[in-house]
């Protein structure tokens, strides 16, 4: 696949995701939205309990499956071999199927133990319905990544917004009923039946996996191979403790799942921030096109990293300054006043967020330069989050918990930053962020005085909203791109209307 069909490949892909993510991320908006407002405090927090069990599968068993497909099924695709790469997959399959059955046989027969500590000694009944949902959800992730890898977004994304109507359309049946939690997840578990015999049928439609030169692994490359997923195994159990489930299971445990339900609640928000990012919307396809595109030639990768920081950056500004004005309003008008005593708590997360958001290309040209030892000792920082969550939520309750996995990632990317800096410089990058800065001041500023003047909450909020969609279109205007990042986001641009839409913002020439 030469360069040319490559970014023509990643253009279409990046089309389909744009067109299908923008429905599941407004769909997964509202499914929020419903769960807040219409599940007790209680059964919010146990929710969110039970979808943190995926990260005990991620500490006990993930021999670095994921990442290793994420690194090898785009390159081996690229070759031609398909066979080989047909080959990663199956196998990473059936481990992953073993492992997730045997723990959650452990963690069935050691029910009373393990859930007393998490204070749901009650709700066996729903983890069992849950343990199915999470063997199609480890296993949806897998299919996932050679979908992705091959540019087949048109079907990854599609039944992603497919998911998301089932569960939309599930949610408001159930609530409008009356009936519980375990309605809830039973919507789940239809969806990601759905979702996964459905991707692997196209698994095996679309992808030529009898194709190719190469039939098995040679010495070498199994070598090669093995050692990415060992380091990555390790990798992942620190990424795990540096995630907010070992929170919400620190938080349970002193606590008790509300306060489990209140923290997730701000993470959830921040989090479906992060996923209307380009940097995290995009993903799935940027994430293929480096690692072709790059694969030889590891170190002439600064100026994407650059042009990631400026887009990542371009959006978090006015977002977080948004949150930190609007916080409470949108608490109150969206989520009907849940929650509302915690929002220095929702802007504390998206301000820890916004500050390690540079994570994303970074942890991409780490994977691509192999920097595996280095990944895999960050985790140490794993370790101190673990010890300062123990310590701060006993002393600042759900706030510990956000300063010490905030500090705690933080810290790990500056550790890996430093390890790779010289193809992560942020060198250039000076009269960028003084311009960030001074946009930052200038909407707080512009958002105070309009608040002052506006005695309803609603429209308070819609008058803000309406500054930062303006500011925003201006600032585009004055923001540092090179002309070669522009020219990229020329190429990148799949269709008149996304064209239009660049040269509106004054990114591109008209």
């Amino acid at each position: 696949m030469d360069k040319q069909e490559l970014l023509k490949k990643g253009s279409k892909a990046a089309y389909y995701t744009f067109i299908f993510k923008i429905g599941s991320q407004f769909a997964s908006l509202v499914i929020t939205i419903l769960l807040v407002r219409f599940l007790s405090e209680h059964d919010y927090g146990v929710y969110n309990l039970l979808y943190s069990t995926i990260g005990i599968i991620g500490i006990v068993a993930s021999f670095g499956l994921s990442n290793t497909l994420q690194r090898f099924i785009p390159e081996y695709y690229q070759k031609g071999e398909f066979m080989l790469a047909h080959r990663l997959y199956e196998t990473s399959s059936f481990i992953r199927l073993v492992s997730n059955i045997l723990i959650i046989a452990l963690l069935i027969l050691f029910w009373d133990l393990f859930a007393v500590y998490l204070k749901i000694e009650d709700y066996k009944n729903y983890f069992l319905l849950f343990s199915f949902i999470l063997v199609l959800y480890m296993q949806w992730g897998l299919v996932d990544v050679c979908l992705s890898s091959y540019f087949l977004h048109k079907y990854t994304q599609g039944m992603m917004f497919v998911l998301m109507i089932i569960k939309l359309i599930g949610y408001l049946i159930a609530f409008y009923l009356g009936i519980n939690l375990s309605s809830i997840l039973l919507v789940d578990l239809l969806g990601y039946v759905i979702l996964f015999i459905t991707l692997q049928l196209i698994y095996t439609k679309k992808i030529p996996k009898n194709e190719g030169q190469v039939e098995r692994f040679t010495p070498d490359e199994k070598k090669r191979v093995q050692k990415y997923a060992l380091y990555y195994n390790f990798n992942d159990i620190g990424v795990q403790f540096l995630d907010l489930n070992i929170d919400n299971f620190t938080l349970a445990y002193f606590l008790n799942p509300v306060a489990v339900g209140a923290y997730a609640f701000c993470n959830r928000i921040a989090k479906t921030i992060n996923r209307f990012l380009p940097t995290t919307y995009l993903i799935e396809v940027i994430r293929p096109l480096l690692f072709s595109a790059y694969s030889t030639r590891k170190d002439s990768v600064t100026p994407f990293y650059q042009f990631m920081i400026k887009i990542i950056y371009l959006f978090y500004v006015p977002i977080f300054v948004f949150f930190l004005v609007f916080s409470k309003d949108i608490i109150t008008v969206v989520f009907g006043g849940k929650y509302l005593e915690y929002s220095y708590v929702l802007v504390s997360v998206i301000f820890f967020q916004m500050i390690s958001a540079f994570q994303i290309p970074l942890g991409l040209i780490a994977q691509l330069q192999e920097k595996v030892e280095i990944i895999l000792f960050s985790k140490i920082f794993g370790i101190y989050n673990l010890i300062a969550d123990i310590i701060m939520i006993k002393w600042w309750g759900i706030m510990g918990a956000v300063v010490a996995t905030g500090s705690a990632v933080f810290l790990r990317n500056i550790f890996i930053w430093w390890f790779t800096r010289n193809t992560t410089t942020f060198k250039g990058l000076r009269q960028y962020f003084i311009r960030a800065g001074i946009y930052a001041v200038t909407l707080y500023a512009i958002f105070m005085i309009s608040k002052s003047f506006i005695n309803s909450v609603f429209f308070s909020l819609i008058i803000g909203l309406v500054f930062m969609i303006l500011s925003f279109i201006i600032y585009t205007r004055v923001t540092v791109f090179s002309a070669q990042e522009r020219s990229w986001l020329a190429n990148a641009s799949h269709g008149k209307y996304q064209m239009k839409i660049l040269q509106w913002l004054g990114i591109i020439a008209a």
